[in-house]
Order: structure tokens, then sequence, then C-alpha cells
């Protein structure tokens, strides 16, 4: 690997590791959470998520907080996870 090119790559895994440690952080607290609270979705609990534009001017739908927990964090978790790796793996020359 080029020096440019390490630096980049270093540059890439701080960045995607400072996504992977939020999506990690906000699926534990709200694990945690809505074990505490009997698992009531009734109230909202992390930072927000959208569905996709429904049609319309500025129609996003606002994701509930079930659909957070079950779809939406773990999708970031696993994502996030699966690009630092990849990093990791490219850094150490695995790969």
């Amino acid at each position: 690997m080029v020096a440019g090119d390490r630096f980049v790559a270093w540059l890439i895994l701080c960045l995607v590791g400072g996504f992977c440690a939020h999506s990690w952080y906000w699926y534990v607290r709200s694990i945690i959470f809505y074990v505490r609270n009997g698992f009531d979705f009734s109230e909202d609990f992390g930072p927000e998520f959208y569905w996709a534009d429904r049609g319309g001017d500025d129609d996003c739908v606002l994701m509930k907080p079930k659909a957070k927990l079950m779809f939406a964090l773990p999708s970031f978790v696993v994502v996030t996870s699966a690009m630092l790796i990849f990093i990791v793996l490219g850094l150490i020359g695995i790969i």
C-alpha cells in the first residue's frame, strides 16, 4: 500500500469507527432503556430515524420506536461493523 493510500485508509477507519461506535452506543442504550421500561414502545427513545419519502414535498415519515429498535438500529450496527472489519483487514494487509 502506498503511503497516501494508507493515510486515506486510516482516515476512513477513524470516520467509520466513529459511526460504528455511535450506532453501537445507541443500540445498547435503547435495549437497556426498553428492558427497564418493560418493552413499552409508547415512549420514544434515541435518535430519530425516518422512512424514505412517501411522495410529495418533505413528506418524511418518522419511524416508530419498535421499528427503530428492531430494524434501523441493528441494520446500522451490522453495516458499520462490517465496513470497519473490512477496513481493518485492509490495513493489516489481509485483503
